[in-house]
């Protein structure tokens, strides 16, 4: 199986060491990044605009291995909107992430899930729902339910099935565009077997989080869930080529 992790970080200026190796070693054919890491909960424009140049010079460097997610923080406004549409029309990024600057069902938001949705662009979204430490500006489920709702057309992915999945997956459950991803440590084999059990495998993919998490321990997580091959092979690549696929600029 050629596998795509759909939810990868640089880390600095370029990938892990060892990244695309271990990906050669396990069968991940593509992995899809985000520049996030580094740059602080709430980054400047420049800072933020510095980290897709860094990524759209490791997708030169690696073509066939590497696609970007187009990182904003929606504070910038139209700035930042078209930073989106240069790294989607001139760059061929693939997507847009949104992390913890803003709530991804603000108002502030809108303008570039409008403009992702006329790319057919998938949105991965950070979200997470937390016991302590719940930062300012984190979305939880909550929020990704509110934004699918308001835009039905919209390609979301939730990420870390928000950080408890039980209560997220029964919150998006009911808005087909919302698919959820497995990265996350707290995310194991029981949590994968769970989303696909009550979204349909069709609404799951496989992402590790790396750098920050083991790339092998998070395929395994997916294998032990007990899936069919069939749901496999959805969840570890059919289901985000798919998404891919759809993106045109």
């Amino acid at each position: 199986m050629n596998m795509i992790d759909a939810h990868v970080h640089l880390r600095g200026p370029d990938l892990a060491p060892g990244t695309l190796e271990e990906g050669d070693r396990l069968g991940v054919k593509l992995f899809v990044c985000s520049t996030v890491v580094g740059m602080g909960y709430y980054p400047s424009f420049d800072k933020v605009s510095q980290s897709n140049d860094d990524l759209y010079a490791v997708m030169r460097r690696h073509p066939d291995r590497v696609a970007g997610y187009c990182y904003v923080n929606p504070r910038h406004g139209e700035a930042a909107l078209e930073d989106f549409r240069r790294r989607i029309e001139d760059q061929r990024m693939i997507g847009l992430k949104l992390w913890v600057a803003t709530l991804c069902d603000d108002p502030l938001v809108y303008p570039f899930i409008e403009q992702a949705i006329a790319y057919r662009a998938p949105i991965l979204i950070h979200a997470w729902r937390k016991t302590v430490g719940q930062l300012p500006y984190e979305s939880t489920a909550a929020h990704v339910a509110n934004l699918a709702r308001r835009y039905p057309e919209a390609r979301i992915i939730m990420a870390h099935m928000a950080g408890q999945v039980e209560s997220a997956v029964n919150l998006v459950e009911p808005y087909p565009n919302v698919y959820t991803d497995t990265s996350g440590s707290p995310i194991g084999g029981a949590e994968v077997s769970i989303a696909v059990s009550r979204l349909g495998a069709k609404r799951v993919i496989f992402g590790s989080d790396l750098y920050g998490a083991c790339l092998a321990s998070n395929i395994g997580k997916v294998l032990g869930a007990g899936l069919t091959t069939e749901q496999l092979d959805l969840v570890m690549a059919q289901n985000m080529e798919s998404l891919l696929q759809g993106v045109s600029a």
